[in-house]
C-alpha cells in the first residue's frame, strides 16, 4: 500500500487502551477491590481490563466481565459512556473507554482472586475514599452526561489566528 509506512504505530506512539465498566444494579455501581502485585492494590477501582491485540472495545468489555466477574453479557448491551485520554502523575498515559451495563446473567464473583479481594455495590456520588481517579473520571462521565476528558494533560494553547 501507498504511503502506508507513513501511518505505520510505531512503539513510541502505543498508549495502553482500558475498557472500564460501570456496571448498574439498582442505581448502584459494582466496584472491585484491586489485590495483589498490581497498580492500585487496595484501591477500588470498576471492573476493567486492558484491549488485547486485535481486540475491539466491546469485545474487551464482553470478555472482561466474563474473565472476572463470571458476567455474561451480550455486546447490544454494552452502552458507550465516554472516553478519558489520562496522564497521571505516577504513570504513563492511559485511554479508557467507558460502558454502561445494565443487562447481563450471572451473579457477580471474584474469578480473580489474586487480582480482586473483594466486591462493593456504590452509588456514583458515594464512592468510597480510597477510590482510583481513573475510575472517578469515568463516573463522572457518566454522571455529568458528558464524553470525553483528558485529565492530568497540561492546558492546549488555542493556535493563533493566521496573519
Amino acid at each position: 500500500m501507498v504511503g502506508s509506512e507513513r501511518y505505520a504505530v510505531r512503539d513510541e506512539y502505543r498508549t495502553p487502551v482500558d475498557v472500564l465498566l460501570l456496571v448498574l444494579r439498582e442505581g448502584r455501581l459494582l466496584l472491585t477491590r484491586r489485590a495483589g502485585d498490581i497498580y492500585g492494590s487496595g484501591w477500588w477501582a470498576l471492573p476493567s481490563g486492558r484491549l488485547e491485540p486485535d481486540e475491539d472495545v466491546v469485545t474487551a468489555a464482553v470478555r472482561e466481565l466474563d474473565e472476572e466477574l463470571g458476567l455474561r453479557v451480550e455486546e447490544d448491551d454494552v452502552v458507550f459512556v465516554g472516553v478519558t485520554h489520562a496522564l497521571p502523575p505516577d504513570s504513563g498515559a492511559r485511554i479508557g473507554f467507558g460502558f454502561l451495563v445494565a443487562r447481563w446473567a450471572g451473579e457477580p464473583t471474584i474469578r480473580e482472586p489474586e487480582l480482586c479481594s473483594e466486591l462493593q455495590w456504590s452509588a456514583p456520588d458515594e464512592l468510597p475514599e480510597r477510590t482510583l481517579p481513573y475510575t472517578r473520571e469515568i463516573v463522572r462521565l457518566h454522571v455529568q452526561g458528558e464524553h470525553f476528558s483528558r485529565p492530568g494533560w497540561p492546558p492546549s494553547t488555542p493556535p493563533r489566528p493566521a496573519g
